[in-house]
């Protein structure tokens, strides 16, 4: 693969300084994008490293040698260029000038061939030119025309591809085309491709890496979700805006504010699920060590009747009493037990789609929630009265939990035994409990919070009605349907005083892995979103969300480089389309490539929960998947089986069993 490099590059048209001491190396494989306000240097830039114009300073290197050393002919084998605005002889046809960028190829001895007319047609088929073929290109529209353009250059079939505002006289939906075209081309082909491009959220949409140029110098690099930043808009372009994720492809959109405007508070664009992006520079680690489960263990399996619940076994009590106790004086409940139980009400509601709903929590109680900086995919339990019980609403009373509220004073075996003290109440007064995600926490005093105390998200999944079409709803299910401001709900869930990212509750754990694999249903998309918006920069991968319609597509910010695919249902059945893009995916590898063929233990999963989850580990690749039980039981034999996958690379979570009833 041919590497092109700019070692302290400097480009002058007679004496004025254009580019200044620039280096830059473009990534193999890869598409570049360079981005930058008019006059910046990037179409100079272009012609630098296309061997059009000579250095003023410095060089440009094409494998490592000077390109201006290299024969003409041999530079033009591995390295095409469509500038701004080429022109086309009089009268040639579509097939002529797509045809010239065969010449490279030919020679004294050399001729025509049928390699040659096969790259022609490959080259018009691509770029939707063939039904122009025989017409003269001065008879095309503008549009038609850099189509030709550009199936010139990818006849050509160089290593690397250098284009320079190739979108020009485009419509949005043939600049869409082109850039699709590109990116296959890069995938299929693995060019290396560098485009010129002034359309700065498409740059952001189609790049692997982005160039800022500003008077003819970097300012920024990398991946689009660490370059695209308000500051970065602001400092090159001299635009204010604001950044927040595109809500189809997850990658940064530029919304500029101009004088004339009405701006949207960051509480309404937050109540949309709309957050703008994170200062790339704050990581956050991805590594998290291994402990044994903590006492928020999930406890009671959910079910399709109330889909959006987690499931897993019983929890487990913590037995471990700390070393510092001594006796058994009562102390406050946040100095000693891992779990609390929070008393929270509900301060908003808002409908994301025909079937989430998001309920958002507040209490002073929850000053003391949190496991670590992020949330990633932490799991709570909220607990709802049992059917025909007529206390408050929705919400079971505190009973064996009262003693586990933050500044309630208890004993160390007071700390412990909690689940048990709960299964021993009369079924009628306990309550039930269901596990859910943690959408967002946001601390007392955040810019999005409606008050002065600490709140968090979480997102329904408001599935109504049964497969038979009857009400089907669970306790989750009805109270969030119906939850009001001012309502109350208990949460339990993890002290953030004693517990950091190595809680029991959170089950992502990547490890040293650089690239992830995101997978998940309906009931999976707030974990999975959640994770995204975790992220650091450095993460690459893929993000696959299947969702019962195209109104249940949210936006969701992450500064890594994972891409997010939104699968709307509509009338598949549930899991078909999930399955279909996890195995595009994760191919298949090739004959000795890993050891495949061993089949994972089976699993009933209409008696047992599939729970399987990975310790952090040092393989570069990590997948989490989530969801409906069979579905996920599935995928699991696909990357255990087929894929080779090491399980310890991978969690799998059946969160529900479809047509299960509620147990």
């Amino acid at each position: 693969m041919a590497l092109l490099q700019a070692q302290d590059l400097t480009l002058a048209y007679d004496s004025v300084s254009i580019v200044d001491e620039l280096s830059l190396e473009l990534p193999t494989g890869e598409v570049t994008i360079i981005v930058g306000a008019n006059g910046c240097g990037k179409s100079t830039l272009l012609r630098g490293l296309a061997r059009l114009l000579k250095p003023a300073g410095g060089k440009v290197l094409l494998d490592g040698d000077d390109i201006h050393t290299r024969p003409a002919r041999e530079v033009a084998k591995m390295l095409g260029l469509l500038p701004q605005t080429p022109t086309a002889p009089d009268g040639i046809t579509v097939r002529e000038l797509v045809g010239r960028g065969r010449y490279p190829h030919q020679g004294w001895f050399k001729r025509w061939n049928s390699e040659d007319e096969a790259a022609v047609e490959r080259a018009m088929s691509m770029t939707s030119t063939l039904e122009l073929a025989e017409r003269p290109v001065d008879e095309l529209s503008g549009g038609q025309r850099q189509r030709v353009w550009i199936a010139m250059a990818l006849a050509q079939e160089t290593e690397l591809l250098l284009l320079d505002e190739p979108t020009t006289y485009l419509d949005v939906a043939h600049q869409l085309e082109v850039l699709d075209v590109i990116s296959e081309l890069n995938r299929t082909r693995g060019t290396t491709v560098v485009i010129v491009l002034h359309d700065l959220n498409l740059a952001a949409r189609y790049a692997d890496h982005l160039v800022a140029l500003k008077e003819g110098k970097i300012v920024a690099a990398g991946h689009p979700a660490a370059v695209v930043t308000e500051e970065m808009v602001k400092n090159v372009f001299g635009m204010p805006c604001r950044v927040i994720p595109d809500p189809v492809a997850g990658t940064p959109l530029v919304l500029p504010i101009g004088r004339h405007r009405v701006l949207r508070t960051e509480s309404v664009l937050a109540a949309k699920g709309i957050y703008r992006t994170q200062d790339p520079a704050t990581e956050l680690s991805t590594t998290a060590p291994t402990v044994p489960h903590l006492a928020a263990q999930d406890a009671t399996p959910a079910t399709s009747s109330d889909a959006g619940i987690l499931a897993t076994d019983e929890p487990e009590e913590n037995t471990e009493t700390p070393a510092n106790l001594g006796l058994e004086a009562p102390i406050p409940a946040s100095s000693i037990s891992e779990m609390l139980a929070f008393s929270t009400r509900v301060v908003a509601t808002d409908t994301l789609g025909d079937n989430f709903k998001r309920i958002t929590l507040a209490g002073s109680d929850l000053a003391h929630f949190g496991a670590g900086d992020a949330p990633w995919d932490l799991r709570i339990k909220l607990m709802f009265q049992a059917a025909g019980n007529s206390s408050v609403p929705g919400v079971a009373h505190l009973g064996a939990f009262e003693s586990l509220r933050p500044d309630a004073l208890i004993t160390a075996s007071q700390a412990t035994g909690w689940y048990k003290r709960w299964l021993a109440e009369p079924e009628e007064a306990r309550g039930l409990m269901r596990t859910y995600t943690v959408r967002s926490l946001r601390p007392a005093g955040h810019r999005d919070n409606r008050g002065t105390e600490a709140e968090i998200d979480i997102d329904f999944v408001l599935h109504l009605t049964g497969d038979d079409g009857k009400p089907g709803g669970g306790p989750a299910t009805n109270w969030a349907a119906t939850a009001q401001a001012g309502d109350r709900l208990m949460v339990l869930g993890p002290n953030a005083a004693l517990c950091t990212a190595d809680y029991g509750g959170i089950e992502f754990r990547p490890g040293s892995a650089k690239r992830i694999l995101l997978a998940g249903d309906e009931t999976a998309a707030p974990a999975i979103c959640s994770i995204l918006e975790s992220l650091p920069a450095g993460i690459t991968g893929h993000a696959l969300i299947e969702v019962p319609n195209t109104s249940d597509i949210q936006g969701s910010s992450t500064r890594s480089g994972v891409s997010v695919q939104w699968l709307p249902r509509g009338s598949h059945p549930h899991g078909e389309l999930l399955a279909s893009a996890v195995r595009a995916t994760v191919a298949i590898p090739g004959a000795g490539a890993v050891m495949t063929g061993a089949e994972p233990e089976e699993i009933d999963v209409d008696e047992q929960i599939l729970w399987e989850t990975a310790t952090a580990s040092t393989q570069p690749f990590y997948a989490w998947l989530a969801g409906e039980a069979g579905t996920i039981k599935e995928l699991r034999r696909y990357l255990v089986r087929d894929a080779g996958m090491d399980r310890k690379q991978v969690a799998f979570m059946g969160y529900w069993r479809r047509g299960k009833a509620e147990g």
